[in-house]
């Protein structure tokens, strides 16, 4: 099952559909349990990022699911190939409530409910292990102390920062500042990181992705507008929000407004 991660990482090795990622996983001889378990946390990601753009145009769940195929290639436990289709539902998944950067009792009843509790789990516990401009510190310091899954979802953090790069991404945001910034930042202490968790090819593969990103030049006919930073909803023009959606939305921009005057 322990599929090996390729040096050379190419958007032909990591998947970005769902037949992709299951051709994948059952190469890797996974079990029929659990592959259903990843189709059901591939649904819930659809459901959930509905409409979704990344910041460089890309469908939403097409990053998902690369992370997923990187978790996959590095032989993780299917629950947490699973978890790395919806790593961060509580973060920007359309819940239907205009809330962001929340795990609320309901979302997670959702949640248990669509993927069972070892999946919601983990992704309930990414939350705290993100690797960020405050928290890299710390992390690294006690990565020795963590457990098993624990090491896994900063893994899965690791993942999620080499798809954005393994395709060349990041250059395509409008704003991708605030992931390359960090990324150049920290370049050494993330390759230390995967290198620490036992996943030398993921270590590998980082330092090839983030350095060859570096000597691309993207022509600014290909890259969106400045205002395309992270995630955005595109609203099907048969569709129309819901009024109270619109109004918790409405009340937040005015809380936003006052509180940065």
């Amino acid at each position: 099952m322990h599929a090996v991660l390729h040096t050379r990482v190419t958007m032909e090795r990591i998947a970005q559909t769902n037949l992709q990622l299951y051709n994948q996983l059952r190469l890797e001889g996974r079990s029929p349990d659990d592959l259903a378990l990843i189709r059901r946390c591939y649904e819930l990601s659809v459901t959930l990022y509905s409409g979704s753009f990344q910041g460089d145009g890309k469908p939403f769940v097409a990053h998902t699911i690369g992370v997923a195929s990187i978790m996959g290639q590095l032989g993780m436990p299917s629950v947490v190939v699973g978890a790395a289709c919806v790593h961060n539902i509580y973060g920007n998944g359309n819940f239907g409530d205009a809330l962001s950067e929340v795990a609320s009792p309901r979302r997670r009843r959702f949640v248990v409910n669509a993927v069972g509790d070892e999946v919601e789990a983990c992704v309930y516990r990414f939350r705290s292990l993100r690797l960020n401009p405050e928290s890299i510190g710390e992390i690294t310091s006690q990565l020795d102390q963590l457990d098993k899954r624990d090491r896994d979802l900063v893994t899965m953090d690791l993942a999620d920062h080499l798809e954005k790069y393994a395709d060349y991404g990041v250059l395509y945001f409008g704003d991708g500042t605030w992931v390359t910034d960090f990324v150049e930042n920290h370049r050494k202490v993330l390759i230390e990181i995967a290198n620490r968790l036992g996943h030398p090819q993921l270590a590998i593969a980082l330092a090839e992705a983030i350095d060859e990103t570096a000597r691309q030049t993207i022509p600014p006919e290909l890259k969106r507008e400045e205002r395309h930073t992270a995630i955005e909803l595109v609203m099907p023009q048969s569709c129309m929000r819901r009024p109270r959606v619109v109004a918790i939305e409405r009340l937040a921009q005015v809380k936003r407004s006052i509180f940065h005057r």
